[in-house]
């Protein structure tokens, strides 16, 4: 079947929008046609002008692992167009097309009801570019842990990780809890910030990782030894802890990531694409980040988060598994929201809205969002190719609220309860 049949109507709304002045389109590399970067010495996810192309073929420049999507996809068909909407930001009020004037943001796209309601891109992206996602993949090895508990690959999220990766042993990672890696709760001494030329544990996670500079595997994490705080008792966000979670779930299920994926996940859900995931030089995919894939197979991956795992009438995703990681209700004091951090909450490998409707994101560097309500059955995802790897303040409030605004044209709900 030919996968273009499917190619929603709301897309053809973009057509228009290209014309349009891109935010820094100059200095993010038009006059060379946006071009990427190769892995080498030189690689640097910083530079501005390689930033656009190379976040569109991530999978180009490292080394991937090919998540195979079924030979026919899911509908994905187009619902009546997003109300004209405005958002409100520092006094005044703005549209849609303010938001892509004023926001490097590379692809939008809003689901209602499991029917796309807007489609857009900007920097000449296209509807079959694989975007990377960055740290959404962390949401992804989260729902994937899940799986395994449901197939009974892992006995216990109480299990300590050494009980499956024996290669952990010795190290901080060891001892701690399958469920504290899924809340970034293990208390190991780790500092994530990443930037350009900052020697960080998180930069040598990813020199040691996919730009296989190291062995990879366990190695680019074991060599951590020493903890802050006991497990389970403080949130600290960490890359290292969604890593190891992989090593555990490769050791559990005994098969690459990749495929896992593609059995449980991006096959019975009808992905319409191949997506990608970066592997290291032992061949073990990035769990931390390092996913590429369609912006409306990310839409579909929503999709099914919005309906607690189920997809025609088959539960992909244990739904209790689902409610722990995605209910801040749920949570341990600590890992509330304003608790975690100043906004979000923490649950499994996502990030939790403080609303009093159960609203919850995948989140990756650079802007990257998935963000999901499922009372109102309403899925946002924006790929993006902001300055800094980390959305500065002014810039995640505006989005805010933006998407608090789509929210509420659709029927959601943004009351906040804290």
């Amino acid at each position: 079947m030919n996968r273009r049949k499917f190619i929603p109507l709301a897309g053809l709304a973009l057509v228009a929008s290209l014309a349009a002045a891109a935010p820094d389109e100059d200095v993010l590399g038009k006059s060379q046609g946006y071009p990427a970067q190769s892995a080498g010495p030189a690689f640097s996810m910083f530079k501005e002008e390689f930033k656009v192309g190379t976040f569109s073929h991530m999978d180009k420049a490292f080394w991937p692992r090919t998540v195979k999507a079924p030979p026919v996809p899911s509908d994905l068909p187009a619902g009546d167009p997003l109300p004209a909407l405005t958002y409100p930001f520092e006094g005044k009020n703005y549209t849609v097309d303010d938001f892509f004037a004023r926001q490097r943001v590379t692809g939008l796209l809003v689901i209602k009801d499991g029917k796309v309601v807007l489609e857009r891109y900007q920097y000449e992206r296209r509807p079959e570019m694989r975007l990377a996602s960055f740290s959404m993949a962390k949401t992804v090895t989260g729902l994937l842990a899940g799986i395994a508990l449901r197939d009974g690959l892992i006995a216990s999220l109480d299990d300590p990780a050494e009980k499956y990766a024996s290669e952990l042993k010795g190290s901080a990672w060891g001892p701690v809890t399958i469920r504290n890696l899924l809340r970034m709760s293990s208390g190991v001494k780790w500092s994530d910030k990443v930037g350009p030329g900052l020697a960080s544990d998180g930069a040598r996670l990813a020199v040691e990782s996919f730009f296989r500079r190291g062995r990879g595997g366990a190695s680019a994490v074991s060599w951590v030894k020493d903890s802050d705080h006991p497990q389970g008792t403080r949130f600290n966000y960490n890359s290292a802890e969604t890593f190891a979670l992989g090593v555990v779930l490769r050791a559990a299920i005994k098969q690459d990531l990749g495929t896992y994926l593609a059995e449980k996940l991006w096959q019975p859900m009808g992905a319409e694409a191949d997506a990608t995931w970066l592997i290291d030089a032992s061949g073990l995919e990035a769990g931390n980040c390092c996913l590429n894939a369609r912006l409306r197979d990310y839409g579909r991956l929503g999709m099914l988060l919005a309906n607690d795992g189920m997809w025609n009438g088959r539960e992909l995703v244990p739904r209790d598994f689902l409610l722990d990681a995605t209910d801040a209700e749920r949570q341990p004091d600590y890992l509330r929201p304003r608790k975690a951090s100043q906004f979000f909450g923490y649950g499994y490998q996502t990030w939790l809205y403080p609303y009093k409707t159960r609203t919850f994101q995948a989140r990756g560097l650079f802007g990257q969002e998935l963000i999901v309500q499922p009372e109102s059955k309403v899925v946002i995802v924006i790929a993006s190719v902001l300055k800094a790897p980390d959305v500065p303040p002014e810039i995640f409030v505006e989005r805010n609220y933006f998407t608090g605004a789509i929210l509420k044209a659709l029927g959601g709900k943004t009351d906040l309860y804290r």
